[in-house]
């Protein structure tokens, strides 16, 4: 059955453009209506339970009824304005954004409220001998792609992570403080991994590194162990890893990847080093064989020429994305 989400404004010619772009989500589990007069908003809720209610500048009024309303976003004016008992989005920014933001903001308060409810985990890695752009990239719009289907963790594991693709919205090293209770051998730490997500639109992501020695520090049973505890709790359908660095942690979680992408960049210097990462797994002793999927992406300059601005490139490497989402998903 589908769920609803409403946007009330009484200024109609702002309404009916955001409705436009809500509309352009294609979010099939949603029925979405407008409401310019509070009187209709009012009828419609005795009778009808609202999944999003999304009130413009003029607010509700006091008697309107809220009990069939289970989350009211409101736009604001102000961009720093908060307030508790309401999810706050900034108003005067591109339409586009402001749909981004209530579809993260919707992802997290469900997230928040759901537990463990999938039969397995699947758990995938792309793995990057020669770290760099491309690859942080592919992997971020690979994670994109799937959430749209499945719901999706993604958590990228590099030294050096930079904003290039998703600006975190958490400051307080989220990524570091979670790999310290996993070392603590702390119980439950799936349950303090959901206060240290991010959201972008329908997709969860760990972030919030504070150095790179934090992920140095993690051995072979961390990885064991960090594996165990998301397999216990099934909070999610798919798990993608980022794996930016190479060491014997790391490539536990490659052992235990049920789908590893290996990616390397059109560039003679790359295609070395793997070929050396080849010869270095060989002599790792292990029962199987590691089965992996090589991608060969084209760099940067290559896709775009110097403007290699970061929206430039994510769209550059989405159509690699939904191909290998969509092998995935089949």
């Amino acid at each position: 059955m589908k769920k609803t989400l409403a946007l009330f404004d009484e200024d109609v010619f702002y309404a009916t453009r955001l409705l436009d772009y809500i509309k352009n989500l294609k979010w099939e589990d949603f029925d979405i209506l407008l409401f310019t007069k509070h009187e209709s908003l009012a009828d419609f809720l005795n009778y009808q339970r609202v999944e999003i209610l999304i009130c413009g500048n003029s607010g509700l009024p006091e008697d309107m009824p809220k009990e069939n309303i289970k989350y009211i976003f409101y736009l604001c004016e102000n961009p720093n304005c908060k307030q508790d008992d309401y999810q706050l989005i900034f108003k005067y920014q591109p339409a586009g954004k402001i749909v981004s933001d209530i579809v993260s903001c919707y992802t997290k308060l469900e997230d928040v409220k759901e537990g463990g409810c999938f039969d397995e985990v699947r758990f995938i890695s792309v793995f990057s001998p020669v770290p760099g752009a491309e690859k942080s990239t592919f992997a971020w719009a690979l994670a994109k792609e799937l959430s749209d289907k499945r719901k999706v963790l993604f958590i990228p594991l590099e030294m050096f992570p930079t904003d290039f693709i998703a600006k975190s919205e958490n400051e307080n090293y989220a990524m570091s403080e979670y790999l310290y209770y996993l070392k603590e051998n702390s119980a439950d730490n799936t349950m303090r991994l959901k206060p240290c997500l991010n959201y972008s639109e329908k997709l969860s992501y760990l972030s919030g590194l504070a150095h790179g020695f934090d992920l140095l520090a993690l051995n072979k049973e961390d990885s064991e162990k960090f594996i165990r505890e998301l397999n216990k709790h099934k909070e999610y359908e798919i798990i993608i890893f980022y794996i930016g660095l190479y060491t014997e942690a790391f490539m536990e979680l490659l052992k235990r990847s049920d789908q590893i992408y290996i990616a390397v960049c059109d560039l003679p210097y790359e295609e070395s080093v793997f070929k050396e990462w080849e010869r270095q797994m060989a002599l790792i002793d292990t029962p199987d064989k590691l089965q992996y999927h090589k991608l060969k992406l084209p760099t940067a300059e290559q896709l775009l020429g110097p403007d290699c601005f970061p929206e430039y490139v994510y769209a550059a490497l989405r159509p690699f994305a939904k191909e290998a989402a969509q092998h995935l998903l089949n």
